[in-house]
């Protein structure tokens, strides 16, 4: 009997380290704030952390995971206007929802974008949405209302070639707000939901909002 409940305790104590270590590992492990408090957010996106050009993350655990870079903790102060920055550098993957296609929350409810057109031409535009085929990520901080999104790099576009977006939004209170990217992009995963875009440092994130 007593060896029988020995091997209960280690069997339990062994699933809650297993469960420790995949949330050390996978779940709270990630890289750490933009310095700041900052009033300007400059971002990457990529379709794999090893094909970063501004932002290498050499040791990073999972160098193939789609990514914005170089973190996706961010802390910016209460009540001011916050202008963001992002170097989009992955193809579309498109948006399951066409709703979100829409720019909402910014300034205008717009974003400015550079890009290369389809036919390879270099176009710059304000823009209040895009066809959602075209999307390759989202900024969405839901509790501020504030949703992006990022027009994907064409196929005719150069090798290395970014889309430039820029938009600003409004703050509020001091407080913890979780952004996040909804365009399903985590190839290799349950639906395209799993691995990076549950996971801080990737495709989730927190707005410290301080």
């Amino acid at each position: 009997m007593v060896g029988r409940l020995s091997w209960v305790v280690g069997s339990v104590v062994a699933v809650i380290l297993v469960v420790v270590a995949f949330l050390g590992a996978f779940v709270l492990r990630a890289p750490g704030p933009l310095q700041g408090p900052t009033t300007n957010i400059h971002l990457e996106t990529v379709a794999a952390v090893n094909q970063a050009v501004e932002w290498a993350r050499p040791n990073d655990p999972h160098p193939d995971w789609v990514s914005y870079l170089p973190t996706t903790i961010l802390r910016v102060p209460a009540n001011a206007t916050i202008k963001v920055t992002i170097d989009q550098e992955d193809g579309a993957t498109g948006l399951r929802n066409p709703f979100w296609g829409q720019v909402q929350g910014t300034d205008g409810n717009k974003m400015h974008v550079k890009y290369t057109d389809d036919n390879g031409n270099q176009q710059e535009a304000d823009m209040t949405s895009i066809d959602p085929t075209r999307a390759a990520h989202t900024f969405a901080v839901p509790d501020l209302g504030v949703f992006v999104p990022l027009l994907g790099v064409s196929d005719n576009a150069a090798p290395g070639a970014t889309n430039v977006i820029t938009f600003t939004f409004h703050t509020k209170g001091k407080g913890i707000y979780h952004w996040q990217c909804f365009v399903p992009c985590a190839a290799g995963t349950v639906f395209g939901n799993g691995g990076p875009m549950q996971t801080l440092g990737y495709m989730a994130g927190q707005l410290i909002v301080e």
